[in-house]
């Protein structure tokens, strides 16, 4: 029932008719040379694999793009219903698994019981290996109720709702949702959900936002460093520098206020 809504807040349903094929996971074991371990993983959690939705320049308005990099002439929504709840690495290996399978973008949502996870990535071509891609960074959602008055969440279903992602090529609305998708990643440090599409708006708001996560990072080690530390002095030092720390980091906060 949640992927169904999923679909339908998106305005997929209003488009398209759901082709809804299941695909067989031999295809993924074989594709992704999974080890004995990974393919009784995915036996196991999964339930079903299924191809929902496939877009192509024949069934809706969007224009293919390919250049010596990228080559996105469709797009594909793959639903993983799973059987039972399970740790966010099982969820990683799968999503890997199944992305790096297949040449084409791929939307995954996954979903147990009323929740979905939807993971996006990036995928270029292989300039090395013929009929083959490169992943980039993977995102994910964390697991979300589609139907919950969750302010982050419609915010994020307004993101890729298709009346606001671009419909120049497959490339850009692809984009246009992977970056909805991340969004969710930086809620942590951005301390809210959005969506910033201006490209050099974008770029200021991802660095600040890596730069954040180093200091975030930093952080946590002065902090164990103060507790291990039993020298008077050498704490104090630490004590400093974990002020000048958290000094940065409310200077790049107050940055990111002002980036709209």
């Amino acid at each position: 029932m949640s992927v169904a809504v999923f679909f339908q807040r998106m305005g997929l349903v209003q488009r398209l008719q759901p082709i809804q094929k299941k695909l067989d996971k031999k295809m993924f074991y074989e594709n992704a040379k999974l080890n004995r371990s990974e393919k009784t993983v995915i036996s196991n959690v999964i339930e079903r694999i299924e191809l929902t939705y496939l877009l192509t320049p024949s069934n809706i308005n969007i224009q293919p793009f390919k250049n010596e990099e990228y080559q996105y002439e469709g797009m594909m929504f793959i639903t993983v219903r799973l059987r039972e709840s399970i740790q966010a690495k099982k969820i990683s290996m799968i999503e890997k698994v199944i992305h790096g399978s297949l040449p084409n973008p791929v939307v995954l949502i996954f979903s147990f019981n009323d929740l979905l996870l939807v993971s996006t990535c990036v995928k270029r071509l292989n300039l090395v290996t013929l009929n083959s891609v490169v992943l980039e960074e993977i995102h994910q959602t964390p697991w979300i109720d589609i139907t919950d008055e969750n302010k982050n969440v419609n915010r994020f279903i307004e993101a890729i709702s298709l009346k606001n992602v671009s419909f120049t090529n497959f490339f850009d609305f692809y984009k246009d949702i992977d970056m909805a998708v991340k969004a969710f990643q930086d809620i942590d440090v951005v301390g809210l959900y959005r969506v910033i599409k201006d490209k050099e708006k974008h770029s200021n708001l991802q660095s600040i936002i890596a730069e954040m996560k180093s200091l975030e990072r930093e952080k946590n080690k002065v902090k164990a460093a103060i507790k291990k530390e039993t020298q008077f002095n050498k704490k104090v030092d630490l004590n400093i520098e974990l002020q000048k720390i958290n000094s940065k980091i409310d200077e790049l906060k107050t940055t990111l206020e002002e980036i709209r």
